[in-house]
């Protein structure tokens, strides 16, 4: 386009004059792409290293491995992501980021449960006397170890967990444990169980109606015991570690211990006790991860069903505990529980009218609200253009991701998803008990509709976001999209980053003489995708137009999904998306301002 009025603009800057701030939003300020060599494409990136001061950004690429030495390449870039010149060098195994020793062993320890011993499909007189004494649920001890082999395909750890011996830990009373739930402590090898201990005929006066916090180190030795007294017997709600759920394959080798938080409510109660406590009465324990008490508080729940998902740390050192409810007041948790239906769970068998949030604060509930799916619907907002629009539908919810906006709003994104395959209504032990084939199968995750729920900062619904997926594939299907916000400069919107699954691609590696065969393949899938993004203002809680990056007419190109931005300049005005195309031949570069 000619410029004849202002011939000292570009068109671009005329377009950022003419057009309003809301038409400006998700756009690429700067977009370059480079070539590498075929040493560099074969190879893989191990670091990478911005000096804003200087003007630099350094890529280093993994070539050539051997036992002592690994060839790099070093690619040059200056900020504005121009390629400067490339260096050849070697250095020490040791000196490659992330490396810690070829192999190395962790010995940890986790839970499971005995089952008793009974014919084929049929449980008898014996059988039921034995489960009785050894019932469903009965703690074990499992040993384990977690190999840890260096893989060259990435720069990372690859990990294989073998299951060794068990044992089986009995209280003072001389009764085994009925295990509840547990949290593995994978950063110190322990695992952290909540229990209660199994009727034991000869001592039934001594028995303890309480729950146990046990904690295993990883020689399976009972460092902590902590009884959680109570006048009534409770039920367990939720025990989570307080944060957003890890890739279970991930290279947590290094993970720092998290806090774990548990949820329960209280039963109905016999004689002086029946009426101690109100329905909707839970208790909440915030706990180290060796099982020290830190908080026990009362939560009085605007209802006696809230089947608590999950609890999100905020910035201000509270917890937001959040999961589907309804709106039942009269019947204790357990009682407003529904049977599982059949192939189902009691969760997927839950009929949701409300999601709850509630935040905990200094000892204390800060607030709890309740919003009903109607209002879901009604406040459901999509991105102009989408004829679809995904809601919240009281179902199983993923959360991917959340954020406290510089307003002091509250935003939770995830994934609707159901479970598939498997035995979702049956379980190991069952399997066992009747005799079953022994291929009991975890249901498989089918992930939908994104969703990102906008609250106020007292937890208000203001509105719920719903986008739905550029790519609909067998592997978004099993693979959750990973989100991102970003708040603007001016802090009065929100960007909203979705990564768009485009499928698998397979990395070979490095070496050719087949060393890293066996449990370790020589080769490894990894998922490739491109940002997809959209405005949030949170003055008004509305949506922009949906902008997706790095698909263009020459082809596409996919974010790293080791360094997916680049903290190139001022992180709060701009991100800079970077990767490469699918062949790993051209690396590619995307600047967004923050405007």
């Amino acid at each position: 386009m000619k410029n004849y009025a202002f011939p000292w603009l570009s068109a671009s800057m005329l377009a950022a004059i003419l057009l309003p701030s809301s038409l400006l939003a998700q756009r690429l300020d700067a977009e370059k792409f480079c070539d590498v060599s075929g040493k560099a494409k074969r190879g893989y990136l191990s670091d990478v290293t911005v000096d804003n001061k200087a003007g630099k950004i350094d890529l280093l690429f993994c070539t050539k491995s051997t036992d002592k030495q690994v060839a790099t390449q070093t690619y040059h870039f200056d900020t504005k992501y121009n390629l400067l010149g490339v260096d050849e060098n070697s250095i020490p195994v040791e000196k490659v980021k992330g490396y810690r020793g070829e192999n190395f062993s962790k010995n940890s320890v986790t839970l499971e449960t005995s089952a008793p011993a009974t014919g084929a499909g049929v449980v008898g007189m014996m059988g039921a006397l034995e489960a009785f004494k050894n019932p469903a649920g009965t703690l074990l001890i499992r040993h384990r170890r977690t190999d840890y082999k260096w893989s060259w395909l990435g720069g990372g750890y690859r990990k294989k967990v073998k299951l060794l011996h068990t044992e089986k830990p009995k209280a003072e009373s001389g009764a085994g444990y009925r295990l509840i739930d547990h949290v593995d402590d994978d950063a110190n090898g322990g695992t952290l169980a909540l229990v209660q201990e199994n009727m034991k005929l000869s001592n039934m006066k001594a028995m303890k109606v309480g729950y146990h916090l046990l904690y295993f180190n990883d020689k399976a030795e009972l460092t902590s015991d902590v009884y959680l007294d109570t006048d009534v017997a409770q039920t367990f709600v939720q025990m989570a570690p307080i944060g957003l759920d890890q890739d279970e394959e991930a290279d947590d080798s290094q993970l720092p211990a998290r806090d774990v938080a548990i949820m329960l409510a209280y039963t109905k109660g016999a004689g002086a006790t029946k009426d101690k406590h109100p329905t909707t009465e839970y208790q909440y324990l915030r706990v180290s991860a060796t099982g020290q008490v830190k908080e026990k508080i009362r939560v009085d729940s605007p209802v006696s069903a809230w089947l608590v998902s999950g609890f999100i740390p905020m910035n201000d050192g509270g917890v937001l505990a959040y999961g589907p409810a309804n709106d039942d007041t009269k019947k204790h948790y357990a009682e407003a529980l529904p049977d599982a239906k059949p192939g189902m769970t009691v969760e997927e068998s839950f009929k949701a009218k409300n999601f709850q949030l509630g935040k905990i604060m200094n000892g204390q509930v800060a607030w709890i609200t309740t919003t009903d799916l109607k209002e879901f619907e009604d406040k459901q907002k999509v991105p102009a253009g989408q004829k679809r629009t995904p809601d919240y539908t009281g179902k199983r919810f993923f959360v991917r991701q959340s954020m406290e906006a510089p307003n002091g709003d509250l935003l939770i994104g995830g994934q609707n998803f159901k479970m598939k395959g498997g035995n979702p209504g049956n379980s190991k032990f069952l399997d066992k008990m009747t005799g079953g084939d022994g291929n009991y199968k975890e249901p498989d995750h089918v992930y939908g509709d994104l969703l990102l729920f906008h609250f106020d900062k007292t937890g208000h619904l203001r509105a719920q976001y719903g986008v739905r997926r550029a790519e609909n594939n067998a592997t978004t299907s099993v693979a959750p999209n990973p989100q991102y916000f970003h708040p603007s400069v001016d802090g009065k919107s929100l960007y909203w980053n979705i990564l768009e699954i485009d499928g698998w691609r397979t990395v070979n590696g490095l070496t050719e003489d087949g060393k890293m065969g066996g449990i370790f393949e020589p080769t490894m899938r990894e998922t490739i995708s491109y940002p997809s993004v959209t405005r949030i203002s949170l003055a008004d809680a509305s949506i922009g137009a949906q902008k997706t990056f790095g698909v263009t007419k020459e082809g596409k190109y996919y974010v790293s999904n080791k360094y997916t931005t680049l903290p190139v300049g001022d992180e709060n005005k701009q991100v800079v998306y970077f990767g490469e195309n699918k062949s790993g031949k051209t690396l590619w570069f995307g600047q967004m301002p923050l405007e």
